[in-house]
């Protein structure tokens, strides 16, 4: 393993601690505090969701080595339905949120930021980089999608 490089999905291989339950809670609790955004809800033990619309949601993330977004659908709905109902948008949604909606994973307009999120005093930094990732996906999404 120690000649593989890690990547951001990984699970903390040989040496590299993960995060615990206790820390994600305390990293998630502190961001909608920060944001005081009702519409941040719970997604799961490693996700906060902010609904754009009824099938519309911007998928906020945390790691063991980053912390990023992604555009999904509703709760149960696949990455390829997804997909296909904003390929109509493309290619000009793509260029305002700054990235492709297809990928390397199978996760709509992924957005990441590396940091070491087992040190909390990364914790600041992550925050306000998710807090305008965030910001500039619902915006561009509501605009350009919601609003069409």
């Amino acid at each position: 393993m120690a000649d593989r490089q890690l990547d951001e999905w990984d699970i903390a291989h040989g040496g590299l601690r993960s995060l615990s339950s206790r820390e994600i809670k305390v990293f998630w609790d502190g961001y909608p505090a920060r944001r005081n955004d009702p519409r941040i809800r719970h997604g799961s033990l490693y996700s906060r969701w902010r609904h754009i619309a009824d099938d519309l949601v911007v998928s906020l993330y945390l790691t063991n080595r980053s912390v990023g977004l992604f555009v999904r659908g509703q709760r149960g709905e696949g990455y390829a339905t997804t997909a296909n109902r904003l390929i109509a948008f493309e290619p000009a949604l793509g260029k305002a949120l700054g990235v492709s909606l297809r990928g390397e994973y199978a996760l709509c307009y992924l957005s990441n930021h590396p940091v070491a999120m087992t040190d909390p005093a990364n914790w600041p930094r992550a925050y306000a980089w998710l807090e305008r990732q965030e910001k500039h996906f619902s915006h561009v999404l509501s605009d350009m999608v919601v609003g069409a």
